[in-house]
């Protein structure tokens, strides 16, 4: 007869991971993925809708990936409440499937005001996804909270890949018709359906600890732990509006400055976020401890220096500039999304995530609606890779002055886990052994 499956205890009383706890740091890594596919998707078919839909300029399109992202962040205060008290798995699932399903029908309508509405609507399903996700995450690696966040950190990197390049690819390769729909809509229907599978496995296959049906009994989110989230996500909202700005000033530049077709600008977009796939958890297992906050500082700086030269650079290297940025950029998420978690209680995490996103991420979602109405403004001189000075000079500064986070970042308080254990320890295959 089969023995129950019962989690091996470390001397501290905390669970080790079960085999299922890796499953599910998988699999809400892959929701992870979705989640800024969706919301980059549209980033290298401006130009496409612009003509499509009729508008009149081209931040009337990126405005749709603004309103997304804003009430995306909007809401996500109210998504860390439901992930400190409710099944976060459950939670994930439906936020995928809602959220999946408002993308195919942008790719069912041609009339811009609903298209706006299904970007609130899929905003509204998206803003569960970080509170429930990192809470859901650290919640399996109890004694390296930090590690797990730098793994699903993967996700952002897979997704802002996906995105941009299914959308280029699929825009001019599929040849299937239906009704009206144009060629930009198709990889928005495309990647949606597979969103739906993907969030019926989730549902299916992923685990959390905490019981389906389960309330969690509300603890306390201090006002003095609130107060220091605010401060530190006011200086983060910075970083946030560089690197959400980034998408879309890079598919236009690229576009505009150099004549890349959508699927080669598609391409461009998500090729600069691969790098972030292997240094995303590298930085964080490379940063424990008292490392973690000198180096974001050092990245966010790194960062800022490097994309003001972006316009200098020649067209054969400028894949490599934008990479270079783009990396740094998305590995300072996890590295500040790890040592963020480390020092606040597991049972407040999700309002965490939530109040710091409502900020910086609200405020980052301007970003491309800004750099769509600078690119805009540009003109005629939007063919001349000198005149994005401008744009790329303020992403620069808004990444040095993130930098001052840290200071805010130790006020929080130190990790409230040692270093008991290695980095990678708890999701090696040994440590698998009490539950196989």
């Amino acid at each position: 007869m089969t023995q129950p499956i019962i989690p091996t205890l470390e001397s501290g009383g905390k669970p080790l991971p079960t085999f299922r706890s890796h499953v599910s740091l998988v699999l809400c890594t892959l929701l992870h993925g979705f989640t800024h596919a969706y919301g980059a998707i549209l980033v290298p078919l401006y130009a496409r809708m612009k003509s499509d839909l009729g508008l009149s300029h081209l931040w009337k399109a990126s405005l749709v990936v603004t309103v997304y992202g804003a009430v995306y962040s909007l809401g996500s205060y109210f998504g860390g409440v439901l992930a400190d008290r409710f099944n976060r798995k459950l939670l994930l699932g439906v936020g995928l499937l809602g959220n999946a399903t408002a993308i195919i029908a942008m790719g069912l309508t041609h009339n811009y005001a609903i298209i706006l509405l299904l970007a609130v609507l899929a905003g509204v399903f998206g803003t569960i996804f970080h509170p429930a996700a990192n809470a859901l995450s650290a919640a399996h690696y109890p004694r390296n909270p930090g590690m797990a966040i730098g793994l699903l950190g993967i996700g952002s990197g897979l997704g802002y890949f996906v995105g941009p390049q299914f959308a280029g690819w699929r825009t001019q390769a599929a040849a299937w018709h239906l009704g009206h729909i144009s060629d930009w809509q198709k990889p928005c229907i495309e990647l949606g359906i597979i969103g739906l599978i993907a969030g019926i496995i989730f549902l299916i296959v992923a685990y959390d600890p905490a019981p389906i049906g389960v309330l969690r009994k509300p603890v306390v989110f201090e006002r003095s732990l609130r107060n220091r989230i605010i401060k530190l996500a006011a200086l983060l909202m910075f970083r946030d509006f560089a690197g959400v700005g980034m998408l879309s000033l890079a598919a236009l530049y690229t576009q505009k400055a150099f004549g890349k077709s959508v699927q080669q600008s598609g391409l461009i977009v998500g090729l600069m976020m691969v790098p972030s796939m292997i240094f995303s958890p590298l930085a964080v297992y490379l940063s424990p401890g008292k490392r973690r906050l000198p180096a974001l500082a050092m990245i966010l700086i790194v960062g800022g220096i490097a994309v003001i030269f972006t316009p200098f650079w020649p067209s054969r290297l400028l894949l490599v500039a934008l990479c270079l940025f783009q990396t740094l950029q998305l590995v300072s998420y996890a590295v500040s999304d790890g040592a963020m978690l480390e020092r606040v209680p597991p049972d407040v995490r999700g309002r965490v995530v939530g109040i710091f996103l409502v900020i910086a991420g609200t405020f980052g979602s301007l970003g491309p609606w800004v750099m769509g109405a600078w690119v805009d403004c540009l003109g005629r001189q939007a063919s001349n890779p000198l005149a994005y000075f401008g744009p790329f000079a303020l992403l620069s500064v808004f990444m040095c002055v993130s930098a001052l986070s840290i200071r805010m970042m130790a006020q929080i308080g130190p990790p409230l886990l040692g270093s008991e254990i290695g980095a990678f320890e708890e999701i090696l295959p040994s440590t698998m052994d009490g539950v196989m």
